[in-house]
């Protein structure tokens, strides 16, 4: 088994395969540029957590910040839109579908969503970053395990 938090980035990856806007090109934990042939892809992380002991026999509720970071290249106005529309509403529909994230999680609530635009060169990069406040139990002894 693993970390709660590695399945959890590993099981929103797989839940948000699929988009019309990414496709395939959603993954864990894993930074990388786009290659040149690539228009859009998607990074799923835990940025961080908090928790507390709420018995006491050692379980504990982790309050986890899930993001996703969607990198998309192109127009100005037409990527600002699709991150919107063909992924943003995809997103939070799948998260809207399953909030216990496949029984990893107790809830998970939409945080809001930041923006970014830069400029290099002739291209144009756009950052959407999503943000999940996803609630788990577990046990101090066993953080593999999800109760």
């Amino acid at each position: 088994m693993s970390h709660i938090r590695k399945q959890l980035r590993a099981f929103a990856a797989d839940m948000l395969k699929g988009s019309s806007f990414c496709g395939s090109k959603v993954f864990a934990s894993r930074a990388r540029p786009l290659a040149r042939e690539e228009v859009a892809a998607a990074f799923v992380y835990t940025s961080d957590e908090a928790s507390e002991d709420v018995t006491t026999d050692g379980v504990q509720q982790r309050s986890i910040r899930l993001r996703i970071d969607v990198v998309a290249k192109g127009d100005e106005v037409t990527k600002a839109d699709a991150l919107d529309d063909e992924f943003a509403v995809y997103a939070e529909r799948q998260f809207a579908a399953d909030p216990q994230l496949g029984g990893l999680a107790n809830a998970s609530e939409y945080r809001g969503a930041t923006f970014a635009m830069t400029v290099d060169g002739e291209k144009t990069f756009h950052v959407m970053s999503m943000t999940y406040q996803v609630t788990v139990f577990t046990r101090n002894s066993d953080p593999e395990t999800a109760l």
